[in-house]
C-alpha cells in the first residue's frame, strides 16, 4: 500500500459500519475527506476517536487521520458536498417487510446533493442496494437539481463493499478485488485514481456496468451463505449416519476447487449482512418473475440450523426447565460486537420460554437489554467465560 500522490477531495455520507470505514481508509491512504451523519453525538464523540462499535484497529486508525487532518466529521450537508470531488453513499439499506431493501436513506442522499451541488463530483453508491439503484440515485439527484433551478454536472458509480466485519480495516486496506461499476469515463477515471494506492496488481481494479457492479455483492454473499447452509445439511447427515462432520470437511477443504473457508458447520449464519441480502435477492427475483430455489432453501436451513443447538438438549435432557444453561459467544461471528440477527439470539429466546436460566459470556457484548429487563432473574451476562460455567448443566458453545 502507498499514499496517493494527488490528493482527492471525498465526503462520506454515513458514519455507520459502512461509511466510517471507507472514509477512514480512504483518509488513511492519503485522501482529504469529511464524514457526514446526521447524529451529532456520534460526529462529536468521532471527533475524539470514539468509535461506536468494534471493530479491531478502527478507532485507532480514526484519531490518526484526525490528528494528521486528512478525516473530519460533520453534520452540515453544504459542507460535505462543497468540499467533495467525490459524494460516497454509505448510509444503511434496512429490510422492508417484503425483504426488498429500504433505500429512503440513500435516496434521501441523492436528493440532497442534488439541491446543493454546485461542481461537477462524482456520486459514488456504496450502500448495498438492489439492481438499479444507481438509475434511482441519478434520477433523484437531476430532479432536485431541477426543483432547485439549477443545472449540474455529474457522474454515478457503484462501488460495493466487500468488508468482513472483524477484518474490515485489512480488507479495505488489502483489498482481493475493488469494483467499479459505471459507463462514464470521468468517474472511472476519478475513481481508479482515488483506489490506486490499495491496487497490490491490475487484477484488483474490476471495471463493469452499474448493474453488474450492484449485483455482485449480493451474489457473493448468497454464495459464502450457501457454503454455510450446504455444510449445515452434512452435519446433519453426519449426525444421522454415525459420520464425523470434522473429518468430511477436512477431506472436502483438502480440494482446491472447494478449500476450507466458509465451510464450517455450526448454528447457522446472522450479522447485518447475509440475512438481509439473500432476502433482498430473493426479493429482486420476485420482482422480476423469477423463483430464485436454491437461494430460498439457504434461508430455510438457516432458519432451522438456529435450532439445532437447542433441540439437541432438549434430546438429551428430555425438558429444559430450571436447567441453569451457559452460553459461550453472543455475537454472530468473533471479533465483532454485532449482534444483528445472531443466533445466539434465538437459542436464548428458547431457553428463555422453556424456563431455564441462561449465564452468557461473550468478549465483547456486555448488554442484552432485550433480555436483561425481560428476564432479569433468568439471564445474566458475566465477564468471565469460567463463571458461566459455574453449576451450569448443559454450555453451548455459538459463536
Amino acid at each position: 500500500m502507498r499514499s496517493v500522490d494527488n490528493p482527492i477531495k471525498v465526503s462520506v455520507f454515513g458514519a455507520g459500519y459502512v461509511g466510517l470505514v471507507s472514509a477512514t481508509g480512504l483518509a488513511a491512504i492519503g485522501h482529504q475527506v469529511v464524514c457526514i451523519d446526521v447524529d451529532a453525538e456520534r460526529v462529536e464523540r468521532l471527533m475524539l476517536g470514539e468509535v461506536p462499535f468494534y471493530e479491531p484497529g478502527l478507532s485507532e486508525l480514526v484519531t490518526e487521520c484526525v490528528a494528521k487532518g486528512r478525516l473530519r466529521f460533520t453534520t452540515s450537508s453544504h459542507d460535505a458536498i462543497a468540499h467533495g470531488e467525490v459524494l460516497m453513499i454509505g448510509v444503511g439499506t434496512p429490510p422492508l417487510l417484503d425483504g426488498s431493501a429500504d433505500l429512503s436513506q440513500v435516496i434521501n442522499v441523492a436528493q440532497t446533493i442534488g439541491g446543493l451541488l454546485d461542481h461537477f463530483a462524482v456520486v459514488v453508491v456504496k450502500s448495498t442496494v438492489p439492481v438499479g439503484t444507481s438509475d434511482i440515485v441519478r434520477q433523484a439527484v437531476v430532479d432536485a437539481a431541477r426543483a432547485s433551478g439549477e443545472a449540474i454536472d455529474f457522474a454515478v458509480a457503484s462501488n460495493p463493499e466487500f468488508l468482513k466485519e472483524g477484518d474490515a480495516v485489512r480488507d479495505f486496506m488489502q483489498p482481493d478485488r475493488i469494483v467499479i461499476g459505471s459507463s462514464d469515463a470521468r468517474a472511472i477515471e476519478i475513481l481508479s485514481a482515488m483506489y490506486a494506492p490499495l491496487c497490490s496488481s491490475p487484477k484488483v481494479l474490476m471495471v463493469m456496468s452499474e448493474r453488474s457492479s450492484e449485483l455482485c455483492k449480493y451474489a457473493s454473499n448468497a454464495m459464502l451463505a450457501t457454503r454455510i447452509s450446504f455444510m449445515n445439511e452434512i452435519a446433519k447427515l453426519s449426525d444421522a449416519v454415525g459420520a464425523d462432520v470434522i473429518d468430511v470437511q477436512r477431506v472436502m477443504a483438502a480440494d482446491p476447487r472447494i478449500g476450507a473457508k466458509y465451510l464450517s458447520a455450526g448454528a447457522g449464519f446472522g450479522g447485518s449482512c447475509f440475512p438481509k441480502d439473500l432476502r433482498a435477492i430473493v426479493a429482486m427475483g420476485n420482482d422480476n418473475d423469477m423463483n430464485l430455489n436454491l437461494i430460498k432453501s439457504v434461508i430455510e436451513v438457516n432458519d432451522a440450523q438456529q435450532n439445532v443447538l437447542l433441540d439437541k438438549a432438549m434430546q438429551h435432557f428430555g425438558s429444559l426447565k430450571g436447567k441453569r444453561c451457559a452460553i459461550w459467544g453472543l455475537s454472530f461471528k468473533p471479533e465483532t460486537d454485532d449482534i444483528r440477527d445472531a443466533p445466539a439470539l434465538t437459542l436464548i429466546r428458547r431457553l428463555l420460554a422453556e424456563g431455564a436460566t441462561v449465564v452468557a459470556h461473550d468478549p465483547l457484548v456486555k448488554w442484552l437489554p432485550m433480555f436483561s429487563s425481560i428476564a432479569p432473574n433468568l439471564f445474566e451476562i458475566v465477564d468471565c467465560q469460567y463463571d458461566a460455567v459455574v453449576d451450569a448443566d448443559v454450555l453451548f458453545l455459538v459463536t
